[in-house]
Order: structure tokens, then sequence, then C-alpha cells
């Protein structure tokens, strides 16, 4: 029995490490075992499975590989972190370059602890995406697809 009809949907622009972008909605759990609350389209992306389901605007579905996502870019995400997470999290402003030209800038938000406090420790974090947030547009974007980032202190 799936339990596909229990997901909410979030409109995204996916964009592959190539460069061609895939617009439709992603499916995200009412909740997980990471944190209080819904997925998140970052939950999402570090989850172990390999591909991801995303539905077109013609009514029909696609998987997606993750690794070959450079970036997936929604108005979710940081908006729904935990309030008191949020507010022990440090705040880095960056501009990432990612592979294909596409460059990113927005602030990426993260609890990391006292002995290791810069951006090049949350970069080398384990999960594979990361988040930043622009304007009303929150950037998940792919660790390994990602070429330079300028921090700005």
């Amino acid at each position: 029995m799936s339990h596909w009809h229990e997901t909410y949907r979030v409109p995204a622009t996916i964009t592959l490490g190539e460069g061609t972008s895939i617009e439709g909605d992603i499916h995200l759990q009412p909740s997980t075992q990471m944190h209080q609350g819904r997925e998140t389209p970052l939950d999402l992306l570090n989850r172990p499975e390999r591909f991801l389901a995303v539905s077109l605007p013609s009514g029909d579905a696609t998987l997606v590989c993750k690794a070959q996502i450079a970036v997936v870019t929604t108005d979710a995400g940081l908006s729904e972190m935990d309030p008191e997470r949020l507010a022990i999290s440090r705040k880095f402003v960056l501009d990432v370059h990612m592979v294909g030209g596409q460059r990113l800038s927005g602030s990426a938000y993260w609890e990391l602890p006292p002995t290791h406090p810069r951006p090049q420790d949350f970069l080398n974090e384990a999960d594979g995406f990361f988040e930043i947030t622009e304007g009303g547009d929150t950037h998940c974007i792919n660790r390994a697809l990602v070429v330079q980032v300028n921090p700005a202190e």
C-alpha cells in the first residue's frame, strides 16, 4: 500500500549539475525523526534514498537522482526551522559558485560547536546538501557540485 497520499507537496525548481531545470512538486513527509514538525526540503535531500519523486505540471511524475541535483529552490525550508534552534545557530553569508557556472548568494544557519565556528567547518559537514536563503527563496545546494564559496563575514 502506497503512502504517497500522506505527503505534502512543495513547488520546486530542481537545477541539475549539467544546467537543465525541472519544475514540479517535491513530496515531503508530515513528520520526521530528526526534529519537531514536518519534513523540510533539506531533510528530504539528505535522506539516504538515491532518488526523489517529482510531480510534473503535466500530472506525470519523474524520479531524479539526488547525486545529479545541483540546487533545489523552494519558498519553504528555513522558515519552518524551530525558532529555538534558529536562535542558537550561527549565521554565515555565502557566495556559492556551482559546477556549470550557476552562482547563488544567501544566508546559511548552522548549529556548530564552539570549537568549529568557521564557514569551512559548516561546508565540511557530512550531509550532502546545505541550505541558504535569499529573499523569499530557499536553495538546497549539493556540496559535491560546489566549486567555490566566498564567505562574507
